[in-house]
């Protein structure tokens, strides 16, 4: 398997990386309210946000190699992903990536739901708009 194809399997597993509710505060503490726009935040219930594995797999590949690289010193040094973030300018560039890539999506799905025609569709991008919205 080549690295792309292993990055396409990823985006099409549809899952995601959860980031708990005391977690996104500490980071939203840190970098903004960006922090809550990287995925599905779960406003009304635990805080959590739920980041697609295909937006990580975008971010990175967004961010180019130096600043992965570099991501990935810091953490092998500090022992927690927490620790690197909260002293990384690479953490920030993900997480803006991470925000920019999920309003992306956002905007698309606007835009799929008011040019169809197809009443299953509207149905399914009406939810899906109105849970990004409101949360989970």
């Amino acid at each position: 398997m080549t690295f792309i194809q292993f990055l396409e399997e990823i985006e099409q597993s549809q899952q995601t990386a959860i980031i708990a509710g005391p977690e996104v505060e500490r980071l939203a503490q840190r970098f903004g309210s960006n922090v809550r726009g990287m995925g599905l935040w779960n406003s009304t219930g635990d805080g959590s946000v739920e980041v697609p594995m295909g937006n990580i797999t975008e971010a990175a590949r967004r961010l180019g190699n130096q600043a992965l690289t570099s991501a990935v010193e810091q953490l092998r040094f500090s022992g927690q992903f927490t620790d690197m973030l909260g002293t990384s300018t690479a953490a920030g560039q993900l997480i803006e990536a991470l925000h920019d890539l999920y309003l992306e999506q956002f905007q698309e799905r606007v835009q799929r739901y008011q040019d169809s025609d197809d009443a299953a569709d509207v149905e399914r991008l009406r939810h899906e708009i109105s849970r990004d919205l409101f949360g989970a």
